[in-house]
């Protein structure tokens, strides 16, 4: 009789156990199963987030494309009346009038190209080349700026065209942009050309035609 209540509280007490380890048991299944929710929902919300991400970067890759492949056709129409150039402010053109006709229509095309096309290019070197393309050919199409040295400005605005050219073709291969380089001084003294500091290698090609 002695050992009841011994007995009873050993019972009450792993009773108590029982039911104590079972809750927490209960509890930690329960907080892993919400720790595992919500794992999974961080994960998908992250990939949603990822897929939103890509999609937007193909689509201003793809856009970005388009516009350096618009603007390198009006550079191409303005590559093949690069000679008569300088005679698009004259009275007497040293060419044709037909020549000097079509190159001041390429000039408007590929001025143009800098209010719609390029907008579409968020790249600022890029965005500046063109630019400043666009000045040259206006200052020596127009002002008349080195009038004295006609083959130098004719080389001088082929050869920046042909960098502005090579610039956007890095921007539809999704390579890095040729390096920076000061712009040639239509009003500078001299004969000698101006280079840009990288030259691609099929500038060397006889069959590129430069």
């Amino acid at each position: 009789m002695t050992d009841l209540p011994e007995l009873i509280a050993q019972t009450a007490s792993a009773l108590v156990g029982t039911v104590a380890g079972g809750a927490i048991a209960l509890y930690v299944a329960r907080w892993q199963t919400l720790r595992t929710a919500a794992i999974q929902a961080e994960t998908t919300t992250a990939q949603e987030n990822a897929a939103v991400r890509l999609a937007h970067s193909l689509r201003v890759r793809e856009r970005e494309t388009a516009a350096a492949r618009a603007l390198l056709e009006r550079l191409e129409g303005m590559y093949q009346w690069l000679p008569s150039l300088p005679d698009v402010a004259e009275e007497q053109p040293v060419l044709s009038e037909h020549a000097r006709s079509n190159c001041s229509k390429a000039m408007q095309s590929v001025r143009s190209g800098m209010s719609t096309d390029l907008l579409m290019i968020s790249a600022p070197m890029v965005r500046d080349r063109y630019r400043t393309l666009v000045a040259l050919l206006y200052d020596i199409g127009w002002r008349g700026a080195g009038r004295a040295h006609r083959e130098r400005q004719i080389h001088d605005v082929r050869n920046y065209l042909r960098h502005v050219q090579h610039t956007l073709e890095s921007v539809i291969d999704g390579a890095p942009l040729p390096r920076h380089a000061a712009p040639p001084g239509p009003d500078r003294p001299g004969d000698e050309a101006w280079l840009p500091p990288d030259l691609p290698p099929h500038w060397s090609d006889p069959a590129d035609g430069s």
